[in-house]
């Protein structure tokens, strides 16, 4: 397993989209803070040049950080099935589990650094550029981050599970949407006339991350993630999808003749 894990990392390190994929989103975050310090700069009552709203966007958005780990998977996967490089390593005696659980760890590891150094823009150029609103909304992206870290993972584990299992990155894509965005919304829609699906939406990491709501009458946000149990809950419904989504692939990819 190391030395796959060396020979993956090795080829992400030399790869131009490991760094043009952190800094284009790195790059999205930085100007919309220099878009609101700019906006200020010539309208001092402009409200929104404040870290409070800053940060809100990136505590709102986190659906949006999902699907992108669909991208970072496909990325990180390559061209394994057209360039037949999968086909060589099971041929060298590469066991399937060390290359099916190797890619999964090393997207793992890259979309948590990617993902540190980008909030991380995001942060520091908040704090530089636009007005200090005191350390709650900090500590809210900070607990809403490592909430939802669970679902990014079950994201990558979805999309790694099928891109294995299809040779087609573009069919990867689909059922991979289709299992992480579609399948919450239809529960969603069949929770309005079946108790069972409205219980079975409660778990799936699209809707936890999308039940952000304002009470208007409070001025106050509720997330899933604010108490104690629910932030637990995150990490145990996340965990238990991702340990049955990387055995359901595995045991589907152990079966497939590879090209």
């Amino acid at each position: 397993m190391s030395s796959y894990l060396k020979s993956e990392f090795y080829r992400l390190i030399h790869y131009k989209w490991t760094y043009l994929f952190i800094g284009i989103c790195s790059v999205l975050l930085l100007s919309s803070n220099i878009v609101l310090a700019v906006v200020r700069s010539t309208d001092s009552s402009f409200p929104y040049a404040t870290t409070k709203f800053s940060f809100s966007n990136a505590y709102n958005n986190m659906p949006i950080v999902f699907i992108l780990c669909i991208m970072l998977a496909i990325m990180i996967f390559g061209n394994e099935h057209n360039n037949h490089t999968m086909k060589n390593c099971v041929t060298y005696g590469i066991p399937r589990g060390t290359i099916y659980l190797g890619k999964f760890l090393v997207q793992i590891a890259y979309a948590i650094i990617a993902f540190m150094i980008i909030i991380g823009v995001h942060i520091l150029s908040g704090y530089l550029l636009l007005e200090n609103s005191g350390p709650k909304e900090f500590e809210l992206l900070i607990r809403t981050s490592l909430a939802c870290l669970p679902f990014f993972i079950f994201g990558l584990a979805t999309t790694n599970a099928f891109v294995f299992i299809l040779e087609g990155v573009g069919s990867a894509v689909s059922v991979s949407c289709g299992i992480m965005l579609a399948f919450p919304l239809i529960c969603n829609l069949l929770g309005m006339r079946f108790q069972a699906f409205e219980k079975l939406g409660g778990f799936l990491p699209w809707n936890i991350m999308s039940s952000i709501e304002y009470n208007q009458a409070e001025h106050t946000l509720h997330m899933f993630w604010d108490t104690a149990t629910g932030f637990r809950n995150c990490w145990v419904f996340g965990i238990i999808q991702t340990v049955l989504i990387v055995g359901i692939g595995y045991l589907l990819f152990r079966k497939k003749e590879i090209k």
